[in-house]
């Protein structure tokens, strides 16, 4: 048995009310039942995309790191560039 809790919006925009009554209806769904719905789908798509953690970001970076370097020459030695000085 699941366990629920009220909740109440208030001073929802005009313009949000009016897509949840469209959706509500194009789902067969009551304003309430659409608008849990949309809650939960916006939640499990935040936690899908989370940030990675300091610690992931670190051994992302590590490992970039450790990459060995492809040339010894420097950038401006491998790279050509016109009269202009732009690069070709």
């Amino acid at each position: 048995m699941q366990t629920t809790a009220d909740l109440q919006l208030k001073k929802v925009p005009a313009r949000i009310k009016s897509l949840i009554t469209r959706e509500a209806t194009v789902h067969h769904r009551s304003m309430n039942q659409e608008a849990i719905a949309l809650l939960e789908e916006a939640l499990l798509a935040r936690a899908q995309r989370q940030t990675p953690t300091r610690d992931e970001i670190d051994e992302i970076l590590d490992r970039y790191n450790s990459l060995p370097d492809r040339s010894d020459k420097p950038l401006s030695e491998m790279i050509e560039f016109d009269e202009l000085g732009l690069p070709k």
